[in-house]
């Protein structure tokens, strides 16, 4: 171990060819460029295009500068001299992996009935306490309580976002003895209005109603919100509210099927280039909100009744491999090599000082793939007499426009092989599973 419980981190670009002429000389990579060298001549060695090279030495991983202008002066190694490793001895690698970039996923839970498990034959069978199809009675009222939680919420309440959205039935015929029961959508339509009306939630979802009024065969959108789940629906919701004789149902209004469509759906504000400040937070940016809700009774305790079925379709998925996280690493592997990335009051410094160049470097807007080296470098004369040694990661930013990739991944594998380091392969990372959103339609 080092002295800390971490390892020293250092980015290489990558995003253009991994070089595999033998023989080549440091000075020769542009930018987007890497490859290996021998930490003894600093030439490439020379079977470092075959697939299955038989070297076992010591190497060093090089990349191409991201600057193409040396304001320092090409003779005093400035800024466009190439990015260089430690001397890696393949015996004290101890992790090659690939990790993809990967999409995200919005989060999805669906309430009451929908084209998926109108039947019971779906997840909800598993809730105990819960039905899809619950029978709405009139004369009472129904609350729904949603929650929100991730970055995105506590940027801007400064706590997890929660609202509990109230429906009444309407009032009961006068000739009935008993509670009757009323088209489900008298409910799904209120508490719909209600989440997109409040400014404290309708940022962060959009809502659909659906419903179908011939015993599931066919699922439609409620009539004028055209299955958008915007706030421009809220007018068609209110109308639908204030008149609920005008929603859609089966000849037997209460054996209509309905419910809800909840969606998180988020877009933060966040500064350009022009400012680009180490507190600019992107962590909302990148963090998807996190969707709860369950059927509340009036004390807010949801165990104590059968309450309306909610499933949670689409789990909530980070986006992974960003320019906006690799450009940070960037600027923490230029700080390291002592050419930090201004961010005081005159902005104009960074061009000064070629602090610029890492948006020519990457794209903040794209998807990177990224490789990692974890290796140790022993400290044979240690002041403390304690055996011990430095732990670097070296990370590797690809994208689909990286040439020999394939060659690299042999290498860097048959290389650790020579070396004896058998127990060190590649590991590939993939995505996680992705969902099939619920549609309000049978679409």
């Amino acid at each position: 171990m080092a002295y800390f419980n971490h390892a020293f981190q250092k980015l290489f670009v990558g995003t253009e060819q991994f070089q595999t002429t033998a023989g080549a000389a440091t000075t020769s990579l542009g930018l987007g460029e890497f490859t290996f060298v021998d930490p003894k001549t600093w030439l490439a060695p020379d079977d470092l295009a075959a697939l299955s090279p038989a070297t076992a030495c010591p190497l060093v991983l090089v990349s191409g500068s991201i600057h193409p202008q040396d304001k320092i002066g090409k003779f005093h190694g400035g800024y466009s001299e190439s990015v260089k490793s430690k001397t890696i001895n393949p015996k004290y690698v101890s992790a090659f992996y690939k990790v993809p970039s990967c999409l995200a996923q919005q989060a999805q839970i669906t309430v009451g009935a929908n084209q998926n498990n109108w039947d019971n034959d779906g997840p909800c069978n598993a809730n105990s306490g819960t039905v899809v199809n619950k029978t709405f009675l009139c004369g009472e009222n129904y609350d729904l309580r949603v929650d929100i939680k991730g970055s995105p919420a506590l940027r801007f309440l400064t706590r997890n976002d929660y609202f509990t959205a109230s429906a009444y039935t309407g009032c009961c015929p006068e000739d009935s003895i008993a509670p009757t029961p009323v088209n489900p959508l008298i409910v799904y339509v209120q508490w719909a209005y209600q989440l997109l009306n409040s400014p404290l939630i309708n940022p962060f979802i959009t809502v659909d109603v659906t419903y179908s009024s011939n015993g599931g065969g066919l699922w439609n959108p409620l009539p004028g919100t055209d299955g958008t789940a915007s706030k421009e629906n809220l007018a068609a919701l209110l109308a639908f509210v204030q008149n609920p004789a005008s929603l859609p149902a089966n000849a037997t209004p209460e054996d209509t099927l309905g419910g809800l469509i909840i969606t998180g759906a988020y877009e933060d504000t966040r500064f350009g280039d022009c400012t680009f400040y180490p507190n600019d937070s992107i962590i909302a940016f990148l963090e998807p909100v996190k969707l709860y809700a369950s059927e509340v009774d009036n004390n807010g305790d949801p165990c104590a009744f059968g309450g309306v079925c909610v499933y949670n379709s689409c789990d909530a998925l980070q986006l992974k491999g960003t320019g906006e996280n690799v450009i940070r690493d960037l600027i923490l592997t230029e700080g390291y090599m002592q050419q930090p990335f201004y961010t005081g009051q005159d902005l104009r410094i960074r061009e000064i000082t070629n602090g610029t160049d890492v948006y020519n470097a990457i794209d903040r807007g794209s998807l990177y793939t990224r490789y990692y080296i974890q290796h140790n470098v022993p400290r044979f004369n240690n002041p403390t007499g304690t055996f011990d040694n430095d732990q670097y990661l070296l990370e590797i930013i690809v994208d689909g426009g990286t040439g020999n990739l394939t060659q690299f991944e042999n290498f860097v594998q048959a290389w650790l092989e020579n070396a004896g380091s058998g127990c060190t392969t590649l590991t590939a990372y993939g995505c996680p599973d992705y969902c099939t959103p619920v549609s309000p339609t049978n679409d």
